[in-house]
């Protein structure tokens, strides 16, 4: 009777998809939810493709699974994955429903699955990968993922034995994960940037796990990212088979060690961050054997997906859209500090409301306070345009950052901000929530028309 019920949400699944596709509606997580509803244990049932390769994490994981999904493509491999951030046991069971057939028979070589951290529990015990890719642990939102202990203890639970894990040196809470099973790690070598106290406001893995004294860090990127060593205990941080040992922004290229011998990749994104999403897509492509040549040759096509980070010049100007994540206090403090930390005269428009939450908002807006917005305290930041409900929010964490009110202008609806708009810098940067993609999209054309047709007056006025 289960595998009749099996087919039947199978079927269903499948017509679900073809409809929501014909009446132009995305179906990414709907025909998921079918299949579930019908037949509770569908991610158990399904046949699995022959190689399941699935990427968690608090941050990074959607970029890292487009990533690693357009590098398989290019390189031969019939290839499902749940792109767009799909990635709770519903946006996972449509993936599942396409990799296979009618007869319920896999069609694909290759299962990339992006998997929610928090609901990791309610999927990796039944897709069972044979590599899990974990990018970070960090603090999220309070309604979301609590704290990031929480979250380890679901992974350190439910993540299968068998499973061979890639996991961040650089992250002394991920590396912890999962003593028994098969791992490598991957990791940046000490930057010029890089300090021996916390400067961001949040530093979640300050002790030692083993004994609770206080850890000495041979460097330290941001939070608790880095390279650290217990003085009281044999306790340290993880040797990395993959190491990045040079960052070339001029050449646009990083240099890797994998197992001491040396290799050149170009540069994705130039955000560490997304830095970080690049190498630990290249550990799992040469974990999963794919030619490291072809690997550096589709990473020169790829680029992060446009919903996440985008880049044109308009008048002169670049105008950047880059997303920070809403309520994440860690994800925004990241796109802070790469947009602080941008050479050149720029202008900032804020828009990180969470829609989900614009009719009757609730949330903790404490989180703001948790955001290094003191990485926008600088000469080089000419303006900051914030809109939103929250903008009277954001614009009273900003002064408590120590900027000045002057550079600061607030508006309610988000498209009335942009008549606040100085064209006369060198860079205008977007910054939007997870909630809001396609109106930050529509404002970032609406903002290029502003700064295009600056141009042409000056132009004509010369």
């Amino acid at each position: 009777m289960s595998r009749i019920r099996y087919f039947i949400a199978l079927w269903a699944s499948k017509a679900a998809y073809l409809l929501l596709k014909i009446l132009k509606r995305n179906a990414t997580m709907f025909p998921g939810r079918v299949a579930l509803k019908i037949c509770p244990d569908y991610l158990a049932q399904t046949k699995k493709c022959p190689n399941v390769l699935c990427i968690t994490g608090t941050n990074g994981k959607t970029t890292t699974t487009n990533m690693v999904a357009d590098i398989l493509a290019e390189s031969g491999y019939r290839v499902v994955s749940n792109r767009y951030g799909s990635n709770i046991n519903t946006g996972v069971a449509t993936a599942l429903t396409h990799s296979v057939n009618i007869f319920g028979r896999p069609t694909a070589e290759v299962l990339a699955l992006e998997v929610d951290e928090r609901y990791s529990r309610l999927i990796l015990p039944f897709i069972k990968p044979d590599y899990l890719v974990v990018t970070n642990l960090f603090r999220d939102s309070l309604k979301r993922n609590a704290h990031p202990e929480y979250i380890f203890s679901i992974l350190d639970t439910y993540v299968p034995k068998n499973t061979k894990l890639i996991l961040n040196a650089d992250c002394l809470m991920t590396s912890q994960l999962l003593k028994e099973n098969e791992k490598v790690f991957f990791a940046i070598d000490k930057l010029p940037t890089d300090v021996t106290e916390c400067v961001n406001l949040i530093n979640d893995f300050s002790t030692c796990p083993k004994c609770d004294e206080k850890l000495v860090f041979n460097y330290l990127r941001y939070h608790h990212i880095g390279n650290a060593y217990c003085p009281n205990c044999d306790f340290k941080s993880d040797e990395a088979k993959y190491r990045l040992t040079d960052i070339d922004y001029e050449k646009q290229e990083i240099t890797v060690s994998i197992d001491g011998k040396l290799d050149t990749y170009p540069i994705v994104n130039r955000a560490l961050y997304n830095i970080y999403n690049e190498l630990a897509a290249i550990s799992l492509m040469n974990e999963f054997k794919v030619d490291n040549e072809k690997v550096k040759a589709y990473i020169r096509k790829i680029s992060v997906t446009q919903t996440r980070y985008n880049e044109q010049n308009a008048g002169g100007t670049s105008i950047i859209r880059t997303m920070a994540k809403g309520q994440n206090s860690v994800s925004c403090s990241r796109t802070v500090d790469f947009v602080g930390n941008e050479p050149g005269v720029k202008g900032i428009m804020i828009m990180i409301d969470d829609s989900s939450d614009k009719k009757n908002s609730s949330e903790f807006s404490g989180w703001l306070y948790d955001v290094d917005f003191e990485f926008l305290n600088n000469p080089d930041t000419k303006q900051i345009i914030i809109g939103g409900p929250r903008c009277h929010d954001l614009k009273l964490r900003l002064l408590i950052a120590g900027v000045e009110e002057e550079k600061l202008s607030c508006e309610f609806e988000e498209r009335d901000a942009l008549k606040h708009i100085d064209t006369d810098v060198e860079k205008f940067y977007l910054l939007h929530d997870a909630y809001n993609i396609e109106y930050a999209i529509e404002l970032e054309k609406e903002i290029a028309e502003i700064f295009g047709n600056s141009q042409k007056k000056g132009g004509t006025e010369e």
